[in-house]
C-alpha cells in the first residue's frame, strides 16, 4: 500500500520492476475529510479538492489501475460514529461502489472505532455483507483502536463473519485477522499508518522526527529502540536472525535516517516471517491453532524477559484478549429479525 502524492509514480515504478508484486494505493481521503450520505467520496489534488460523483469516482479508479495498481482501491472520506442510529453514510458508500460494475476494486471504510461496539457491529457487518466488492477497513480511534474494550472480540466477529473483509492501515491485528477468516490485511509501515486518523482540517504543520520503533517478534509487539536499550542495560541483549539483522542486536539502531530505515527492513522481515508461517496452515482450525501457538509462546517470552531484566514488563491487554474464546459469527439480517420475532412478548 503506497500513499502519499508520489504514490501513482511509485506504484509504476516497482509494478515495472516486480509485476507479481501487489502494490495499491491509498491517498487518504479519510484523513482529510468527513464524508457524507451525498459525498462519501473525495479526493484532494494540486487545484484543491475535489468531490467525486460517480463519473469521478470511476476516473480515479481507472487512473489507479493506468498506473498498474493491482487493484482500485476507493477514495473513501472518513465515517464518522453513528449518530442515534443515522446509517446513511455508511450506507452511502456502500450503495455508490454497489454501482460501479468493476471487478477491480476494493471499497474502503474509514470508521471510527465506535462502530464496533456491540450496538452497532449488526449494522456494520450488514453494510459489508451487502457490499458487491471486497471491502477495506480502517478502524480509527486516537491512539490504538484494540485497546478499546469491545474491538478486538467485536473485530474476530466481523472477520468470521465478513469473508471478503480486508483490514487497513493495521498492525499484528492483521494476523489475528486473517487467522479468523479475514481475506487479507494491510500493515502500516509507521505508527502513523497502523490505524486509522480522524480528519484535522485545521491542525498545521510542525512534522516530526522519526525514531526507530522494532517488531520484537517474540514479543509479538512493537517497541521503541530506547525501551530495548533499557531492558536490556545490564545484560546481553536479544538478537535478531532475519535476514535483516543476521543475527544482530535488536538494540542497535539509532535515530538517524539510516538506523531509521534499517529498524524498519528489521520489522518487515519480521512480518514477512510471521505471513510465511500463516500461510502455510489451511484456513481453520489450523491457522487458529497456529496463531494461539504464537500467542502462547508470547507470553512466556514476556515473563523470560521480566526475570531476565528483573523488571516488570507487563503483557499488552490487546495479546490478552486475543488468547480469549473465540466468538460466534454473527448472524444474517434476516436471521437476527427472526429471533427477535420469535422472542418473548
Amino acid at each position: 500500500m503506497l500513499t502519499g502524492a508520489g504514490a501513482p509514480i511509485r506504484c509504476k515504478e516497482i509494478r515495472s520492476a516486480l509485476p507479481e508484486t501487489v502494490v495499491v494505493m491509498d491517498f487518504g481521503s479519510h484523513t482529510q475529510q468527513v464524508a457524507t450520505a451525498d459525498v462519501p467520496f473525495g479526493l484532494k489534488t494540486s487545484y484543491g479538492w475535489r468531490d467525486l460523483d460517480l463519473a469521478g469516482l470511476n476516473e480515479i479508479l481507472d487512473g489507479q489501475r493506468d498506473n498498474k495498481a493491482s487493484y482500485a482501491v476507493t477514495p473513501t472520506c472518513f465515517i464518522p460514529a453513528d449518530q442515534v442510529g443515522d446509517m446513511s453514510v455508511l450506507k452511502a458508500v456502500v450503495h455508490q461502489a454497489n454501482m460501479l460494475r468493476r471487478h477491480d476494486m476494493l471499497v474502503l471504510l474509514p470508521c471510527s472505532w465506535r462502530w464496533l461496539r456491540s450496538t452497532s457491529l449488526p449494522y456494520l457487518t450488514e453494510q459489508i455483507r451487502s457490499s458487491r466488492h471486497p471491502i477495506g477497513l480502517i478502524m480509527q480511534a486516537d491512539g490504538d483502536p484494540l485497546e478499546r474494550g469491545e474491538v478486538p472480540e467485536a473485530l474476530r466477529q466481523l472477520c468470521r463473519s465478513c469473508p471478503r473483509l480486508v483490514l487497513w492501515r493495521t498492525d499484528l491485528a492483521a494476523f489475528d485477522a486473517m487467522a479468523h477468516g479475514a481475506l487479507g490485511a494491510a500493515v502500516g509501515a509507521s505508527a502513523v499508518l497502523r490505524h486509522g486518523i480522524a480528519p484535522r482540517p485545521d491542525s498545521g504543520g510542525g512534522g516530526h522526527r522519526p525514531y526507530p520503533v522494532v517488531l520484537v517478534r517474540r514479543l509479538l509487539g512493537y517497541h521503541r529502540v530506547a525501551t530495548l536499550q533499557d531492558w536490556f542495560a545490564h545484560i546481553d541483549p536479544w538478537t535478531c536472525d532475519c535476514t535483516a539483522c543476521k543475527g544482530a542486536a535488536l538494540t542497535r539502531f539509532t535515530d538517524n535516517e539510516a538506523g531509521v530505515l534499517a529498524a524498519l527492513r528489521h520489522t518487515v522481515c519480521e512480518l514477512y516471517g510471521l505471513h510465511d508461517e500463516l500461510d502455510a496452515t489451511l484456513p481453520g482450525d489450523e491457522r487458529i491453532g497456529w496463531w494461539r501457538q504464537q500467542l502462547a509462546d508470547a507470553w512466556e517470552y514476556h515473563r523470560l524477559l521480566a526475570s531476565q531484566t528483573g523488571t516488570e514488563v507487563s503483557f499488552p491487554r490487546v495479546l490478552q484478549a486475543w488468547r480469549r474464546p473465540i466468538p460466534p459469527a454473527l448472524p444474517a439480517a434476516a436471521e437476527r429479525n427472526g429471533q427477535d420475532r420469535s422472542g418473548p412478548s
